[in-house]
């Protein structure tokens, strides 16, 4: 009895010690979406060295209880076991504490379910060291030699190996509950959603949706009480975490941001909320990854347009695919064309330009820049007057929008213009913010790690983006990271690029290091995409 308890809590402190020195894979594991194929691209990263220090501190760990135990022997087998743990918690703290410096971007969200991984990885550290210590121990009692005996327990250095593995089973068996547990509470607030008198608006598309969502949200207050889904909550969970808010039961007006990485996907959302309205703002490579090609994309995200809508408006990219919708789906569709923008004057602080409304126009002075605000403006616009919205009503609402965060925000910090485009994550919208660059005066500087989730066409859209730098002639070009920059550096070199304007960093960090030399007032830089670690 006293034997087991001891092996219970030897068990217990290795736990707590390999949990601790891993805890930052949790992270990873909610930044890749708790998807354990994204977790291991993370770990087996050219530029992440997670793994290699995991094989160098298992090394460590096998030496340095190997020599303690040898070189205290003379003290008897019991003694020198115990006082070899000590290098062995010894190097686990330090690691530890070392690996701060390779903290992850974006820091881990003690959510509920992180919680919850979190401590499922836990167990299944300490049942799987309870189990190796129990059997080393019966291998040295069965192998009865004072030499094996001294080093019987020098194979669980092999431990920080497996905890990778490990927090992969907990993440599978801890996704059962969750799904059940998010599949009940979606049920529960689809009902809630079906019960409430009020209108529905579905936001779809490849590009744009945040971006229309609260410009159409914004718009829509000045007639009606609103509330959108949260930042960019677009499944299933997070619409019904907006429907379980308290304020929602006295809105007029909801509406849903809605996105898809599979088919099936948007009929799920569109069944959830029941939209009268629509915004389908365009189709692109992005989420190819996981659909496979363009049209399967179109596929999936023109459900919005046959699910029962009084009127969907659509972006001037999709005017070539809905040649092939029905009669009966066209006449629901709104298509935004040239004929409904007019007098566009793209500006590097400010754009303007002219909405067509039927007889009526609406001139339209915004801080929102490019190409896309025109267009997503104007989409949310149109909307809003198929919604009954005055011109006035409309009008008054776009003097209150401002820049959405991260999705080309312009920042001034001690003279220099920032473009801070950090959610942008596809070929369109990459695109519209290399022209934005270009428009100011000064000396222009980009920094980008790249497009992802692009599927077999990553390397041939990041090939086009590298060329599109290239013919910008920007005066600086930061590539971030290894992952995706050697196809973006190829395509820049391939158009004609400025060798001695190009610069490679690894982190973010390093970034930061080498604008603080280059940069002065009147310089402009703009951030194309920042990808968390699992990128």
């Amino acid at each position: 009895m006293i034997d087991v308890m001891i092996r219970i809590g030897s068990s217990i402190v290795c736990a707590c010690f390999l949990c601790a020195t891993t805890i930052g894979m949790v992270g990873a594991m909610q930044q890749g979406g708790y998807k354990n194929d994204a977790f291991f691209r993370w770990l087996k990263r050219k530029d992440n060295l997670f793994f290699n220090r995991l094989s160098v501190l298992s090394l460590c760990l096998f030496l340095a209880t190997a020599i303690t135990a040898l070189c205290f022997s003379f003290l008897g087998v019991q003694i020198a076991l115990i006082i070899s743990a000590v290098p062995y918690m010894t190097l686990l703290f330090v690691f530890h504490f070392s690996g701060k410096k390779y903290a992850l971007k974006v820091p881990a969200v003690r959510t509920g379910r992180y919680c919850r991984l979190s401590g499922v990885y836990a167990f299944l550290v300490l049942c799987v060291s309870y189990a190796a210590i129990a059997l080393l121990e019966f291998l040295s009692v069965w192998i009865d030699t004072e030499l094996y005996s001294l080093l019987a327990y020098t194979p669980f250095a092999a431990m920080p190996l497996v905890l990778p593995f490990l927090l992969c089973l907990a993440n599978a068996l801890e996704s059962v509950y969750e799904r059940i547990r998010n599949g009940k509470f979606v049920e529960r607030m689809g009902q809630v959603l079906d019960e409430k008198e009020m209108i529905r608006v579905g936001v779809v598309g490849s590009y744009g949706k945040t971006s229309v969502k609260n410009i159409l949200a914004t718009i829509l207050s000045t007639h009606y009480d609103v509330i959108a889904t949260a930042e960019s909550y677009n499944t299933p969970i997070g619409i019904a975490k907006t429907v379980a808010l308290p304020e929602f039961e006295k809105k007029q007006v909801f509406i849903a941001e809605m996105g898809a990485r599979k088919a099936g996907d948007i009929q799920e959302l569109c069944e959830m909320v029941k939209p009268d309205y629509a915004v389908f703002t365009g189709v692109c490579e992005q989420h190819i990854f996981t659909f496979g090609d363009l049209d399967s994309v179109w596929a999936e995200k023109s459900v919005i347009l046959r699910c029962g809508t009084k009127k969907t408006v659509c972006g001037t990219g999709l005017k070539t695919r809905m040649d092939s919708l029905s009669e009966d789906v066209k006449s629901r569709c709104i298509l935004i064309d040239d004929a409904t923008v007019k007098n566009v004057r793209l500006g590097a602080k400010s754009t303007e330009f002219t909405v067509v409304l039927g007889v009526e126009e609406l001139d339209v002075k915004t801080p929102l820049l490019g190409r896309a605000a025109v267009e997503n403006i104007t989409l949310a616009v149109t909307l809003a007057k198929e919604m009954g919205l005055t011109v006035e009503e409309i009008e008054k609402g776009l003097k209150t929008i401002t820049p959405i965060p991260h999705r080309l925000q312009l920042l001034e910090s001690d003279g220099v213009y920032i473009l801070d485009d950090g959610y942008n994550c596809n070929p369109v919208g990459a695109k519209e913010a290399i022209e934005a660059l270009g428009r100011f005066e000064g000396r222009k500087c980009i920094v980008t790690p790249g497009i992802v989730e692009c599927g077999i066409l990553e390397e041939t859209i990041n090939g086009v983006l590298g060329e599109e730098i290239a013919r910008a002639k920007f005066d600086k070009v930061i590539l971030v990271g290894d992952t995706l920059v050697g196809a973006v550096k190829d395509g820049y070199v391939t158009a004609g690029g400025e060798i001695d304007a190009l610069a490679s960093a690894q982190t973010l960090e390093d970034v930061k290091g080498l604008l603080a030399e280059w940069t002065k007032k009147g310089d402009a830089v703009l951030f194309l995409n920042d990808l968390p670690d699992v990128y």
